[in-house]
């Protein structure tokens, strides 16, 4: 008899028919109403609304006790992995600014969502990376440009915002912290333009 949550573990690993929104697991098994299914794609539209850099990557192989370390690390950089039948992905996608990412979500793949610092999400995503085989970034979504694996490792190597913070309050003689703070916000929206820029003139 199945305990709980098996119905969509294969093997201690995550079932490519999985769907995972709101932090639960659903399966996908043919018979999931209409409704459920806009729940889903609702669901997954608002976290690319309030996404401000996304990232999908493949995750073949992956344990679940794999996606849930990233998961935890991802919440301390202000982001989530969500797994979604690609489908239901693509569906959300439809008419939407970063509809670019639709073609990349085929087989096992999952969605790296940042609401805050893009730079701290990319960098949690490049240490996992690290020691999980099986977990390859295939692009990424900014300022309304597509980024290969590549671009989005430049992200992770750009200075955090606390980091940037510092060196700007660090290359001043006079409290202005104030200021540093209005500042740094169009400082790195420029620096991620400029890098999606530089992405689309080197592909």
């Amino acid at each position: 008899m199945e305990g709980p949550g098996q119905r969509f573990l294969q093997n201690g690993r995550l079932s490519p028919s999985t769907i995972v929104y709101n932090g639960n697991s659903h399966v996908e098994s043919g018979n999931v109403n209409r409704t459920k299914k806009e729940d889903v794609v609702d669901f997954v539209r608002n976290q690319f609304d309030r996404a401000n850099f996304t990232i999908v990557a493949g995750y073949k192989g992956l344990a679940m006790s794999q996606l849930t370390e990233l998961r935890s690390e991802l919440r301390k950089a202000n982001g989530s992995f969500r797994v979604v039948k690609n489908t239901l992905a693509r569906r959300a996608l439809q008419g939407h600014e970063a509809e670019a990412l639709a073609e990349h979500l085929r087989g096992p793949v999952g969605i790296v969502f940042a609401y805050g610092d893009p730079a701290a999400a990319a960098k949690a995503v490049k240490e996992f990376a690290k020691g999980a085989k099986g977990f390859e970034v295939s692009v990424g979504f900014i300022e309304g440009s597509v980024l290969t694996a590549s671009g989005v490792e430049q992200i992770a190597d750009l200075p955090s915002r606390e980091e940037l913070l510092a060196k700007l309050v660090g290359s001043m003689n006079r409290p202005i912290s104030g200021v540093v703070n209005v500042l740094a916000g169009p400082l790195r929206n420029l620096v991620y333009a400029l890098s999606a820029v530089a992405e689309k003139k080197a592909a």
